[in-house]
């Protein structure tokens, strides 16, 4: 019986680690894979907002999509497609990136986010200081638990 429960808890450790990489597909279809530690190295930013699904102000931190772009030496295309674990997609934009920031979080109030609590990854918008974007709009492009992003 221990040896199954521990088997069980294995394949469930496994499974979340194994959704803390993030999957970029170039224009040609090729796999640019990086993992949360490579993310972390990356130049950081926060944005400090409220959320609709989120009681009060928290605190994100994570990545801008130029900056994972500038790393693999990837251009941005005029609209770009993110999809959740649960192969739910959105098409984002190119003028969201440049006239909002939005970041790829990893973390929520200096912690990493847990696929329950809408990680690995979540793309987030400044809403609180950019009140006009405050609306359903944009949160429909708030995907969280991404897994890939289509150029």
């Amino acid at each position: 019986m221990r040896t199954a429960l521990l088997f069980i808890l294995s394949l469930c450790s496994f499974s979340i680690f194994a959704t803390s990489e993030l999957t970029v597909f170039d224009h040609l279809g090729q796999k640019h894979q990086l993992s949360r530690e490579q993310l972390l190295l990356l130049p950081q930013k926060e944005i400090t907002t409220s959320l609709p699904w989120v009681d009060g102000k928290s605190v994100y931190s994570g990545v801008t999509l130029q900056t994972i772009l500038e790393t693999i030496d990837l251009p941005i295309s005029s609209q770009v497609t993110f999809v959740a674990l649960n192969d739910y997609k959105i098409a984002v934009p190119k003028e969201d990136f440049d006239d909002y920031h939005p970041i790829i979080a990893i973390k929520q109030d200096g912690k990493f986010m847990s696929v329950r609590d809408k990680g690995p990854y979540w793309l987030i918008y400044p809403l609180t200081s950019t009140p006009d974007i405050d609306n359903t709009d944009f949160h429909g492009k708030m995907i969280w638990q991404i897994r890939d992003i289509h150029l």
